[in-house]
């Protein structure tokens, strides 16, 4: 049953994005959308998806640079061609979202812990000072939750990547997810091994660097701008100020 609700629900948010005259275009014409306006055939910028209103286009696109890259959203006019980025909002206020790939953050997750009926996703780095301070106030409190975890090691934290080599070495999601408490409490340093290696940037083995490419296709598609970050099954933002106000009343 709660299987049959959630189908239901994320249905239901899925139509609440789209209009009713509204319409997702097909894969296979979003390079024709390209010839109205000389910005969209910057091979930088391509185009994702997009959703067919009568007047205009609403463009999932990703925007790369030496930084990386991410999702940005474009509004491309049918009749004049004008295209603009930024955030779009509807006439009762509420801004313009794309529903988010769930198929794409799902293989972003490094594994799960907890057998609760609430599914929430959770982006940590484990040398982030403030997802420590989040792992140790909800340890053991998550009992209503299956928690997703995405490893996401921040440019300016050094050890990280060694730490998440070392935790996604664990055999299974029992193992891995130990291992990230262990480290993240600070009762493990065996990652510091990993580090002996002195390269930089730090060398991943083939199967964490291929997680690593999934998981920065997840927290692009979260648009994560920090850690820790909160998601719902929904892949709706959530409060962590919030959750643990509720966990103390429980």
């Amino acid at each position: 049953m709660n299987q049959i609700l959630r189908i239901i629900v994320s249905a239901l948010i899925f139509m609440s994005v789209l209009h009713a005259t509204d319409m997702m275009v097909d894969k296979a014409k979003l390079q024709e959308l390209t010839k109205y306006n000389k910005v969209l055939q910057n091979p930088k910028l391509k185009i994702i998806t997009a959703i067919e209103e009568p007047t205009q286009y609403i463009l999932k696109l990703e925007g790369k640079s030496r930084r990386g890259s991410q999702l940005l959203t474009g509004f491309l006019n049918k009749q004049t061609g004008e295209f603009h980025l930024g955030t779009g909002y509807k006439k009762d206020g509420t801004p313009i979202v794309f529903p988010k790939d769930a198929k794409v953050i799902k293989e972003g997750v490094a594994f799960s812990y907890g057998q609760g009926e609430k599914e929430i996703y959770l982006v940590t780095d484990p040398e982030c000072p403030y997802c420590k301070k989040f792992e140790k106030a909800t340890m053991g409190k998550l009992q209503d939750y299956r928690v997703h975890v995405i490893l996401f090691p921040l440019s300016f934290h050094k050890k990280s990547p060694a730490m998440i080599e070392w935790i996604m070495q664990g055999k299974d999601d029992v193992e891995k997810t130990e291992r990230l408490q262990n480290v993240m409490l600070g009762k493990s340093k065996e990652y510091k091994e990993l580090l002996s290696k002195g390269k930089n940037p730090f060398p991943y083995s083939p199967k964490v660097k291929a997680y690593m490419i999934q998981m920065q296709k997840a927290v692009s598609e979260l648009g994560v701008r920090g850690t820790p970050s909160l998601y719902d099954e929904a892949f709706n933002p959530l409060s962590k100020k919030d959750l643990l106000k509720s966990l103390k009343r429980t």
